[in-house]
């Protein structure tokens, strides 16, 4: 069993991990008689709105440092925190794959929210990716969130607000985590995309005809290139370039994400919209 002490260190720890206007927020939050009861962190970092979950729940209830209340909620078998994300699956290649989080997840929790607390005050869920829930268990989780209970709480866990139900993130607090750290890129993509953007369409049609065959890996290139492109970006306005050329960049960076959004949030064709893609870029 832990100590008090070491408690109030890993306590002290996640206030130092988090950036400072999350955590001044996430005081108030707790200090208010007004609770919310609906949460939803949007950020690329995982860590840091993982550890301001938890941070926020010891606030709310400053024993529930006491045993193994960390431990078992982070293993998701403490019996008043519910943690739900999507499950991973091997493919035929050997890769681990995210599927999409689904209506019976939902149903899950919900039953075991419906028990009375165990050992907290109240009952807790977070669900991790958030966005990879399908519309079907998105409408599941709306309903619960509109008839929400006094000692319920429940965290969603995204990238961007824009990529879960508006409906949902409306009845959520939402909180904005900036990005710490420059994410990496496969050299790979990067040397690719720039060739890419050299080669006659022709060309750029028989490598998305290619590339676009695992959506997956396709969704990853994109993204890799929406980081060169943003660093290139960077770079730009450093360098006092002329408006027109960050101008160009900047249509590049917004379609390249579009084409992601399409990817990751509807049944689009990949390879329609590769194609779409090289056309807009080979039109800047």
């Amino acid at each position: 069993m832990r100590s008090e002490a070491s408690l109030s260190s890993s306590l002290e720890f996640r206030k130092q991990y988090m950036n400072e206007k999350i955590r001044i927020y996430l005081d108030r939050l707790a200090a208010s008689s007004q609770k919310l009861n609906s949460f939803l962190f949007s950020g690329p970092d995982e860590e840091e709105k993982w550890e301001a979950v938890f941070y926020f729940i010891q606030k709310l209830f400053p024993k529930v440092g006491k045993g193994e209340f960390l431990e078992k909620a982070k293993k998701g078998i403490h019996p008043d925190v519910v943690i739900l994300e999507p499950k991973k699956v091997e493919d035929k290649k050997g890769r681990i794959r995210e599927k999409e989080i689904v209506i019976e997840q939902i149903r899950e929790m919900h039953h075991r929210l419906r028990y009375f607390p165990y050992e907290l005050q109240g009952k807790f869920c977070v669900i991790k990716k958030a966005h990879r829930m399908n519309e079907e268990s998105s409408n599941a989780l709306l309903k619960i969130l509109e008839e929400p209970t006094a000692n319920t709480f429940f965290f969603l866990l995204v990238e961007d607000v824009e990529s879960i139900l508006p409906t949902i993130s409306s009845r959520c607090a939402i909180l904005r985590f900036p990005q710490t750290k420059l994410p990496d890129w496969k050299e790979e993509n990067r040397e690719s995309f720039k060739r890419l953007l050299r080669a006659d369409i022709s060309e750029k049609f028989d490598y998305i005809e290619k590339i676009c065959r695992d959506k997956n890996e396709f969704i990853e290139s994109l993204k890799n290139w929406e980081i060169v492109t943003a660093e290139a970006l960077r770079k730009l306005i450093l360098q006092n370039e002329s408006e027109s050329k960050v101008e160009k960049v900047v249509k590049i960076i917004e379609r390249v994400r579009e084409s992601i959004n399409q990817l990751e949030y509807s049944n689009a064709s990949s390879r329609a919209v590769g194609e779409k893609l090289v056309l807009e870029i080979d039109g800047k």
